[in-house]
């Protein structure tokens, strides 16, 4: 009897770890398989790229976009090197600015200028590129196109309103719009500051922010509030490529002195590094958008005004430096108007003091400075 019931137990534990066997690889959740369990230390692929590889006539305006297999830390998609597009026989790069959605697992690269007829390019991600656990890509995901001569009616990166991207209305900021300072890396201000908006960036000095502060101070603590301010770049980087994407209405060769002129709405691209070093005048109602290759800069004590029927109930006003050699720097005592975005901003952005910006927002990837007496109202 007692034979009996040892064996009679074995049978009863054999079947329990068989029923545990058959069902513990299923636990992992979504769909069979491991689940996110599978997933961790599994480095991320490329799961599509927008040319295709060794596609020919690609539009000469296209945004080149790749998607990942995972969630991806944006930082390091966005960081210098890690995603290029460049002229496959000579090598030379095309000037561009990256962009990363976390909704839908993309990265996009806008060229700052139309690609050559014509001309084959080699798109590049290198294993720099690192998912939300900090697995990189096993390999260099590289591809290549040829363009044709067309130019695409409607070249918007993805994840956007198309009709916003392409306008003529005004940039959709996404959740940036709620603040007047976003700083991707750190924010030094010096009091007194007025500011009405949300305020966000990982490191703030002070760490007690502006003095008055009409809105939400967003830092590292608690470190869920990363998330925000990393949501909000990743909209404001988005928001940038729309910039890039739109048509030009006006074209400046070189770097161009807006002070003195009064100017009507549209895109304005500059090739080079744009500054106002006198008054400038907005005089019709509209969306204006102010784009550069280089950096953004002021002469102290002028004034960006609207004029004529054009004001803050029926215009709005864009200033959008991008590319490697962007970077903000407005001059002290100045009475200026509008939204500044600036990405990479390597050189960061910084506002004068007794400098106003109503309404408007200082927008970086990067740092961002505000010397005092500053007064900030998003619209």
């Amino acid at each position: 009897m007692k034979r009996f019931k040892i064996q009679q137990a074995y049978l009863v534990f054999m079947l329990i770890l068989s029923v545990f066997i058959i069902i513990l690889p299923g636990c992992g959740g979504g769909g069979g398989g491991g689940g996110h369990w599978d997933e961790l230390g599994t480095p991320p692929t490329v799961t599509s790229t927008d040319p295709a590889d060794i596609a020919t006539g690609v539009c000469v305006n296209k945004i080149v976009t790749a998607t990942f297999s995972k969630a991806m830390d944006a930082s390091t998609i966005t960081a210098a090197g890690t995603f290029t597009v460049k002229e496959t026989v000579t090598g030379n790069n095309k000037p561009g600015v990256v962009t990363y959605n976390a909704t839908t697992k993309t990265a996009t690269f806008t060229r700052t200028t139309n690609y050559t007829a014509g001309l084959s390019y080699t798109a590049t991600i290198t294993t720099a590129a690192k998912d939300t656990e900090g697995n990189a890509l096993a390999a260099n995901k590289v591809w290549s196109f040829t363009t044709g001569t067309t130019v695409c009616a409607n070249p918007s990166p993805p994840g956007t309103d198309p009709a916003s991207c392409a306008g003529p209305g005004p940039l959709d900021l996404g959740s940036a719009a709620t603040f007047g300072v976003l700083a991707g890396t750190a924010l030094t201000l010096t009091n007194p500051q007025v500011i009405t908006g949300d305020v966000g960036s990982p490191s703030i000095t002070p760490a007690s922010g502006p003095s008055t502060l009409v809105g939400t101070m967003y830092d590292s603590s608690p470190a869920s509030e990363l998330t925000v301010i990393s949501t909000a770049v990743t909209d404001m980087e988005t928001a940038v490529g729309c910039a890039v994407a739109r048509a030009c209405d006006f074209n400046y060769a070189g770097a161009t002195d807006f002070g003195g002129m009064t100017l009507a709405p549209g895109v304005h691209c500059v090739t080079g590094a744009m500054s106002v070093g006198s008054n400038l005048t907005l005089s019709t109602p509209g969306v204006y958008i102010f784009r550069s290759t280089g950096a953004l800069t002021s002469a102290a004590t002028i004034t960006v005004a609207y004029g004529g029927s054009a004001n803050v109930a029926n215009s709005s006003v864009f200033w959008v430096s991008q590319g490697a050699a962007s970077g903000v720097s407005i001059g002290a005592t100045n009475t200026f108007l509008g939204t500044i975005m600036c990405s990479p901003c390597a050189a960061g952005a910084t506002i004068g003091a007794n400098t106003t910006l109503i309404p408007g927002r200082v927008l970086s990837s990067a740092a961002v400075t505000l010397n005092g007496t500053n007064q900030i109202d998003i619209p």
